[in-house]
């Protein structure tokens, strides 16, 4: 599943760990170049979770088969890989490759400075514009899309919807009143899952798109300190329509206790109709109950006026040392995650859509689906983590919560996340929030 937008992963292995059984270090300064088929020995580095989401062993394997060079994968503690890398960037002993942010949080990166430039590549010409929006920096392309897009909206249990006549709400009026329908029923409207606080996150990932469509120039002004976050009636509209959520009934009583897995069984037996989510919803749903295979669709979060929008993530990006010794091997490795035969084995492992132009997957669940035709009429917006410059501190996320339980106000709510993004800017010294 994609945790986007979450804090407190659980690390999977402590400190730096190479899984290729070759000798750990930095990039191929220090990897060892003599192995037995005469080929290229080269680095990658990345976090320990992305391990097997980023299917990098599978890889491995096939690109070492081909080629006979070798690929030493070193995984580093999530909490602990980002500090190293920009460490090894100024100090030296940089990984050849390393698997990174994409959008405005691979800023870090100083691409000009640090990374290989790939705009001459031919994999290039096969992105599509949407792909190419995720990875373009200053008219550059400096990474290789690392998997597809995903979205996210409300996912929704399309059997109640269609016995109770129900269509999909695109205004906020519409939406209350599924709502007050679904009540009527005895159905549970909306679930949150506050047990595992990252599910909650996805309220404001399903949001922010519209919030952004509204406002095309507030990107800008919120990076750069120009305005806060509760001077965008958009956003402090959102935390009264929580409110309003919690005082007209329309979500789960045990909303503090209730997990991920025991909402996804809710929806998918039909005790409750709707959730924020990502489009990976369905078959993991259908893991927890067996009834909602094939049975969950998904709606961008609806608006106002009726026009939504879906939050598109971009995937992570392959990136490329400028300091490697073996750039032209770094290069024929990207060369072969390019290829149909690895793309779409990864569409397909990591359930997302294609960012590429003659390559589809073939197996679009039915929330992929879904996401596909807001991407095909343009109604999407990149995804909060990929355009505002600051990743929400717990405190910050703390303010969603805080609503849903009644304990602050909308405006407190809103002033809370505002006033934790300023700090925050603050100590990442960032243009503008020092003031």
């Amino acid at each position: 599943m994609r945790k986007i937008f979450k804090h407190g992963i659980t690390a999977l292995t402590a400190g730096l760990v190479s899984l290729s059984m070759v000798s750990c270090g930095g990039g191929s300064e220090t990897a060892s170049n003599d192995v037995s088929k005469g080929g290229k020995t080269i680095t990658i580095g990345m976090k320990a979770t992305q391990v097997e989401v980023s299917n990098i062993e599978y890889h491995k394997e096939k690109w070492e088969e081909k080629t006979g060079n070798k690929l030493e994968i070193q995984a580093v503690d999530d909490n602990q890989f980002e500090q190293l890398m920009l460490t090894k960037m100024a100090s030296g002993g940089m990984w050849d490759l390393f698997i990174g942010d994409t959008g405005t949080q691979s800023d870090k990166y100083k691409h000009a400075e640090n990374l290989v430039d790939l705009s001459g590549e031919e994999w290039v010409n096969n992105l599509s514009d949407l792909g190419k929006e995720f990875v373009t920096v200053d008219n550059k392309i400096y990474c290789f899309p690392n998997g597809g897009v995903n979205s996210f909206g409300i996912v929704y249990n399309k059997e109640i919807f269609k016995n109770n006549n129900i269509e999909i709400p695109k205004t906020f009026d519409e939406f209350e009143a599924v709502c007050e329908t679904l009540k009527a029923k005895g159905i549970t409207p909306l679930m949150i899952s506050m047990k595992d606080g990252w599910t909650v996150n996805q309220i404001m990932n399903a949001e922010w798109p519209n919030i952004l469509a509204k406002n095309p120039d507030i990107l800008d002004k919120l990076n750069k300190n120009e305005i806060r976050w509760d001077e965008v009636p958009e956003f402090v509209n959102l935390f009264e329509r929580m409110k309003g959520w919690v005082d007209k009934g329309y979500l789960n009583k045990d909303l503090s206790t209730t997990s991920y897995e025991m909402a996804q069984k809710e929806i998918g037996s039909g005790k409750a109709a709707m959730m924020y989510m990502g489009d990976w919803a369905d078959p993991e749903y259908a893991k927890t109950e067996p009834k909602a295979k094939d049975n969950i669709g998904m709606f961008a979060a609806p608006t106002k006026d009726g026009k939504s929008y879906l939050a598109a993530a971009g995937p992570g990006g392959v990136y490329i040392s400028n300091k490697s010794k073996e750039i032209d091997t770094a290069k024929d490795f990207v060369k072969y995650m390019a290829s149909e035969e690895a793309i779409k084995y990864d569409l397909e492992k990591k359930g997302c859509t294609s960012v590429w132009k003659n390559i589809s997957n073939d197996k679009l669940s039915g929330t992929l689906s879904d996401s596909q035709v807001y991407f095909d009429k343009g109604m999407s917006q990149k995804h909060y983590n990929q355009t505002y410059v600051i990743m929400p501190s717990p405190e910050a996320e703390s303010a969603l919560l805080s609503v849903l339980l009644g304990q602050k106000s909308p405006n407190e709510s809103a002033k809370i996340w505002s006033d934790e993004m300023v700090k925050v800017g603050k100590q990442l010294g960032l243009e503008g929030f020092s003031k």
